[in-house]
């Protein structure tokens, strides 16, 4: 068994990036959350802020909207580009930092969508308002923010929270959560089946634990209204202390 503290799992197995979030047996319930904001936003731009492989991107292009996924892993964007470039869609992906978006892309999105926990990447709630910041600049008046997490106000100190467990190919897949005070502890194990004898790595990652109201703060002093909160990107169900995920939306001023 290996443990690594330093090494990020998402760097090192880029290439397994799908099988950790089990993308090929959710990419039809995605496509359909995709739909949904599509029809409530119409947005004819949207930047996937942390795009990972790139899925989420390339299904809002599949949909007709020009999609700029956007991602601060360089092996996470060169498996984006392997399995989508050849695909005639207006899809384009670019390295970067919430923190400090390109200036290339300032004022030229409908949408920013920064799901699946991303946010949490940025460390701390001075680099969450520089990134909210940035997502402004780079929407146009009157776009739209989206912000899916983990709502880790649900957890109890010290829980080990279950999130997933995925296989395939003989690769297996757990994540599980902890947290601990201000911050939240992810763990990812890899188990490869493959190997003989069976290989076992841990990977542990530590993100910032930024709660609801500090997300809400952080938009009212970059100057977004409209700020409203669900527990479901389809936004069928309000926002509740106990939900497991939290969204939130925002608009920039005209």
């Amino acid at each position: 068994m290996g443990r690594k503290k330093d090494s990020s799992v998402f760097e090192k197995y880029a290439h397994e990036y799908d099988i950790l979030t089990d993308a090929d047996r959710r990419v039809k319930y995605h496509q359909e959350e995709i739909a949904t904001i599509i029809e409530r936003f119409k947005p004819r731009s949207v930047l996937d802020a942390g795009c990972g492989t790139g899925l989420t991107a390339m299904l809002f292009a599949k949909q007709g909207a020009f999609a700029v996924g956007l991602d601060r892993s360089r092996p996470m964007l060169a498996e984006a580009k392997k399995k989508y470039d050849r695909l005639c869609l207006q899809l384009k992906f670019c390295y970067g930092h919430f923190e400090r978006l390109p200036k290339r892309l300032h004022g030229r999105f409908d949408l920013v969508a920064c799901l699946a926990n991303s946010i949490t990447g940025v460390g701390s709630l001075s680099n969450l308002r520089k990134a909210l910041r940035s997502f402004s600049a780079v929407l146009k008046p009157g776009g739209r923010l989206m912000v899916q997490m983990l709502n880790y106000g649900a957890m109890k100190e010290g829980e080990l929270c279950p999130i997933k467990a995925t296989e395939a190919n003989g690769i297996v897949y757990e994540r599980f959560s902890e947290r601990r005070g201000k911050m939240v502890a992810l763990y990812v194990t890899r188990l490869d089946l493959n190997q003989k004898p069976p290989t076992l790595e841990v990977f542990r990652h530590e993100v910032y634990n930024f709660t609801a109201g500090q997300i809400d703060e952080g938009l009212k002093l970059v100057g977004f209204r409209n700020i409203h909160r669900y527990s479901n990107l389809m936004f069928t169900k309000r926002f509740s202390k106990k939900a497991r995920d939290l969204v939130i939306t925002a608009e920039k001023p005209d």
